[in-house]
């Protein structure tokens, strides 16, 4: 249909103030500017210290890679075009969303920002260990002490993990520490002398393990730091154990962990030692180089963990043939240094844990890409599809009344399955919720209605007219200007009851409940509220309020302010503002006739329609202004708007470290007006509205006793709000003057 242009000369002149939608633990938001709301953050888990916009260009992806490209002479190569780069997944090229060369621009994300320096006095030998204190202290201090990039330094020993205050380019200030064996920072502690009781294996694999634990200390103290980060590891590392046989699941959780972190800290691992493994002969790292694609495929589980293993499947470079180590520490710092970043989209993973085989070609026969040779794909990258079988509203109604026979709970069971392919009207679910046998169903019922109150209604409620003329259209849209233009100064202070019903999912729960999905997507009734809404002077105040919401629901309360008036001037003026589109859609049978029914699409950030939420990984908020689109139900006659809803899909962000997210999938508004009676007069006023939100959020982890987030699967949240009991505010008593009253009137006959 042609765009319809109205003249929009005062919709919504008289109002200041933005609405509000959001949660109490998550906030989807038309943001009160009134200085009248409540945020809630006292709910929050953390303090929120930054926010995230939406991003504006286009995204990267959700897989990021750094590649070093070394020459014959083991030099990095520069100066190479994306037009260059083949990144297969699985053998299969994919389409690389964002490419950029180090060095380029002053973004932290595109150099080296920091060098690690591991000093491991807990497996080399106190020779061995001396002599990597003198090269690392003769590498502090060449150039003055000045260093190329910023160093850090973890020392390992028997009592535990210590590290200097942070990276540095002071190279004389970490030399003093390592000089005077200070550590300033302690990371975490070990029982003195391990335990007495242990055997010489059972030291060996504390040994493993507690090295191993250093790798992924430092790559969550990293994962949300802007940069490509370079671990320095001096020493051969820690025991390769070839007789271990037990323990596969465990370990390859580890493993799982171990590389997932690495890559989402972008740091690779450097390996650079003269001495073996004094206790395993011979030990041929590259044997074990291939990706580890489930437990069986750890017959001996320590050797794919073994530290040259982890540096080559982390985009590092193993150095063990020369014998100046300060001089390797400066190649390796060159080699991490100069370096390519590329990122793509996976394909969606069929199980948890689905590892996939990575490697770059740039078609150099004297080039040799170094990048992570794997990643292990989960199902919660992408949001996950419901399992449900489609279903008409006559199909619905048909299942419900003839239910006579059907228990209440097996009845729930089965709508909760469906997915209904159109609108079920209010008045259609008030007569089915009237046929329901019991609470299960009713609450069931009502939340599958809400679900998809922004599909098309049934055919049978589509009215084939002819589409009227495009005169006919501007003139039923200017009444409706007029008609919004003119609302808010009709409409006098008033009481009404807000009565809200509060849907969730099932919590996510399990060791990979962040991997996998929720199964159960199903929504449920957690709780209800009910507040007394005080409208005074063209704005909305909540009085008082009684909540009924379970505790789990309780930080993931979507709230919801502003619907009195102003809603309907934003989006009428956002609707026809230069760029959206305001067009005909289809006449509709309406409670009291034939209703007109207009689709728009607002393009472009609106100054009142903002979308907020918390929490993201430390409890930074998110906050953007989406595009968004809906339809306007409106009387064709009087131009009175009797139904508004609104969509939006707010975009993707990228977190300090190159993370791509999607924290919020999509929102929706549905509003139903109708005639109510105030003060004696009448009024056309909110009667229900449905908030819908689709979002993800961070929640912790520990493993190996390093707490930390990861961002939980999309779950929706829904509230079914009804309005009712209005009544003016104030007196309504009147003084008449020169008003006598009769004397019955005053003392009345006993």
């Amino acid at each position: 249909m042609n765009q319809v242009t109205l003249p929009v000369f005062a919709v919504g002149s008289r109002v200041s103030k933005t609405l509000a939608l959001c949660w109490l633990g998550m906030c989807l938001g038309w943001w009160a500017s009134g200085g009248d709301y409540a945020s809630g953050q006292s709910r929050f888990p953390y303090s929120p210290t930054y926010t995230y916009q939406q991003t504006e260009s286009h995204r990267d992806g959700l897989i990021h890679l750094d590649v070093s490209m070394l020459g014959g002479d083991g030099e990095p190569v520069s100066g190479l075009g994306a037009n260059k780069f083949t990144l297969l997944d699985n053998g299969v090229p994919q389409n690389l969303l964002s490419f950029e060369e180090s060095g380029k621009s002053a973004d932290e994300n595109e150099r080296l920002t920091e060098v690690v320096l591991v000093l491991d006095g807990l497996n080399l030998s106190p020779e061995q260990f001396q002599s990597v204190r003198s090269d690392a202290i003769r590498f502090l201090k060449e150039n003055e002490g000045r260093l190329a990039q910023p160093v850090s330094i973890y020392w390992l020993t028997r009592k535990g993990l210590r590290a200097s205050t942070g990276p540095t380019i002071n190279g004389n200030e970490l030399a003093r520490e390592v000089e005077r064996s200070y550590a300033p920072r302690v990371i975490w502690t070990l029982h003195p002398d391990f335990e007495p009781e242990m055997t010489a294996v059972s030291e060996r694999y504390a040994l493993w393990e507690h090295s191993l634990r250093v790798v992924y200390t430092a790559a969550i103290e990293r994962r949300d730091l802007p940069g490509r980060k370079a671990l320095v590891w001096l020493g051969f590392g820690w025991p390769a154990i070839m007789d271990r046989t037990t323990g596969k699941e465990m370990d390859f959780y580890r493993l799982v962990e171990v590389m997932t972190r690495l890559r989402e800290a972008r740091l690779a691992i450097f390996q650079i030692s003269i001495w073996p493994d004094p206790q395993v002969n011979q030990f041929k790292y590259a044997n074990y180089l291939e990706g580890v694609r489930s437990p069986s495929d750890l017959e001996k589980p320590t050797p794919h963990f073994a530290l040259p293993v982890l540096s080559y499947q982390s985009g590092g470079v193993v150095i063990g043939e020369k014998d100046d180590v300060a001089r390797d520490i400066e190649r390796c710092t060159r080699v991490a240094s100069e370096f390519y970043t590329i990122s793509f989209d996976p394909s969606p993973a069929a199980q948890i844990d689905e590892y996939h085989q990575v490697r770059v070609d740039v078609g150099m026969s004297d080039v040799t890409p170094r990048t992570v040779t794997g990643y292990y794909n989960q199902p919660a990258f992408y949001d996950q599809s419901r399992n449900s079988r489609e279903a008409s509203v006559e199909e619905l109604a048909r299942m419900i009344t003839s239910s006579d026979e059907v228990h209440d709970e097996e009845l729930a069971a089965r709508i909760a399955s469906l997915k209904l392919t159109e609108r079920l009207s209010s008045g259609q679910l008030a007569a089915l919720r009237d046929r329901a046998p019991g609470k299960k169903t009713k609450s069931v019922l009502t939340a599958l209605a809400d679900e998809y109150v922004f599909l098309r209604p049934p055919s049978a409620e589509i009215v084939n007219d002819p589409v009227p003329e495009r005169a006919a259209q501007v003139q039923m849209l200017t009444r409706t200007a007029k008609y919004v233009d003119s609302l808010l100064p009709k409409l006098p202070d008033f009481f009404a009851t807000r009565t809200t019903i509060v849907y969730q999912q099932q919590s996510s729960e399990g060791e990979n409940f962040w991997k996998a999905g929720v199964a159960d997507q199903s929504l449920s009734m957690a709780g209800s509220d009910t507040a007394t809404l005080l409208y005074r002077r063209g704005r909305e105040e909540q009085e008082q309020r009684r909540r009924r919401v379970k505790h789990a629901a309780e930080e993931k309360y979507l709230y919801f302010r502003g619907v009195f008036g102003p809603i309907l001037g934003f989006v009428l003026r956002d609707a026809t503002h230069n760029g959206s589109a305001l067009t005909w859609s289809r006449w509709e049978r309406g409670n009291a006739g034939t209703v007109a029914v207009f689709r728009y699409n607002v393009r472009g950030p609106s100054p009142d329609y903002a979308v907020q939420m918390c929490c993201l990984r430390g409890g930074a908020a998110f906050q953007t202004r989406p595009e968004y689109h809906g339809e306007l139900t409106i009387d064709p006659e009087t131009g009175i708007i009797l139904r508004l809803t609104m969509e939006s899909e707010p975009g993707w962000i990228r977190e300090p470290n190159l993370q791509s997210v999607r924290p919020v999938l999509q929102t929706g508004t549905m509003i139903e007006y109708g005639p109510v009676g105030i003060g004696g007069r009448t009024f056309t006023c909110p009667l229900r509205s449905v908030v819908i939100m689709r979002s993800r959020t961070a929640r912790g982890l520990s493993v190996f006793d390093e707490p930390f987030e990861v961002y939980t699967p999309y779950e929706t949240l829904l509230n079914d709000i009804a309005y009712t009991n209005y009544h003016k505010f104030g007196s309504e008593s009147r003084i008449l003057p020169d008003y006598r009253p009769d004397a019955d009137t005053v003392h009345p006959p006993k």
